[in-house]
């Protein structure tokens, strides 16, 4: 059981590294060593694993599922090897993170001082970007990122769920027909989010009702904009409607800046994300950070 426990370990890593040399060198191991524990393990489990060529590996099909297991069985025995260390290491030394403009600006800022004051020994650099950086060459510890996560070798924890409203201002809907259906929206001038998967098609759910009566509608749009605070600048300055987490509109909706459109259907919530590297969560300053955020929020 516990030979198998480490080959599965062993397995994360050559995935997450894309190779036996990478996973050995992480390891401090010699490849030879990680070859026969793949080996071992797929004897063990009587699957192949890997397909293997000279140049590259990949997941087999059986694989793929087999991977997501072990991840979460891995993390699992990081986490409790984390609350131990925890209790024995004080975080130190510079962490680095990065975060959307706006969600970092109203709501990593505020928890990052609150943070450091508990942990002195502990600097902190924020980086606000809207785009996806490559954490690997930024050296970014901790990524805070909102929406849906392309598949890649990064760990991520879940912080939270947050709804998407659809909006726009008083000004704007002056002498408009309020929409009544998601029909209706496809008439209205739209700002256009070019950082969602799918920036010119929206998929509304009725509340209360099946998937399948789900409604997708095609928008149009003069302004197109990648940036999430620029979305809300021009809704509130009345140059059509958008669809806003409501961590980002909640202030403007209850001040009346701002109105809910079609209150009966719903938009997919996007997901809220601490990202951080495989090896690095044994790090007593990412796992007490992401901890910290995932508890605050």
């Amino acid at each position: 059981m516990l030979d198998d426990l480490k080959r599965m370990v062993i397995f994360t890593h050559v995935v997450d590294t894309g190779s036996f040399s990478g996973a050995a060198k992480r390891l401090g191991v010699a490849k030879s060593a990680i070859s026969k524990h793949i080996s071992l393990l797929e004897q063990s489990t009587g699957i192949r694993l890997l397909n293997r060529n000279t140049r590259s590996l990949s997941l087999t099909d059986i694989g793929e599922g087999y991977y997501q297991s072990c991840i979460k069985l891995v993390e699992v025995v990081e986490e409790a090897q984390g609350r131990i260390s925890s209790a024995q290491e004080e975080p130190r030394g510079n962490l680095k993170i990065s975060s959307p403009s706006s969600f970092g600006i109203d709501h990593v800022s505020p928890l990052l001082h609150q943070f450091l004051q508990q942990y002195p020994l502990l600097n902190a650099e924020l980086l606000l970007d809207d785009n996806m950086i490559d954490m690997t060459e930024a050296g970014i510890d901790v990524a805070i990122r909102i929406g849906w996560l392309p598949d890649s070798n990064l760990r991520a924890k879940k912080i939270k769920d947050s709804p998407r409203l659809l909006c726009a201002s008083p000004e704007y809907l002056k002498g408009k027909k309020i929409p009544t259906s998601p029909a209706d929206l496809t008439q209205l001038e739209w700002i256009i989010f070019t950082l969602l998967p799918t920036p010119y098609q929206y998929e509304l759910l009725k509340k209360n009702q099946a998937k399948a009566q789900n409604k997708t509608i095609h928008i149009k749009g003069r302004i197109k904009t990648n940036n999430a605070s620029a979305v809300r600048r021009l809704m509130l300055e009345g140059a059509g409607i958008a669809a806003l987490s409501d961590f980002l509109i909640e202030d403007d909706l209850n001040k009346g800046n701002l109105v809910q459109l079609l209150p009966d259907y719903k938009l997919s919530d996007v997901g809220i994300y601490a990202v951080y590297q495989n090896q690095h969560l044994q790090q007593a300053k990412i796992r007490t950070f992401i901890n910290y955020v995932v508890d605050k929020l």
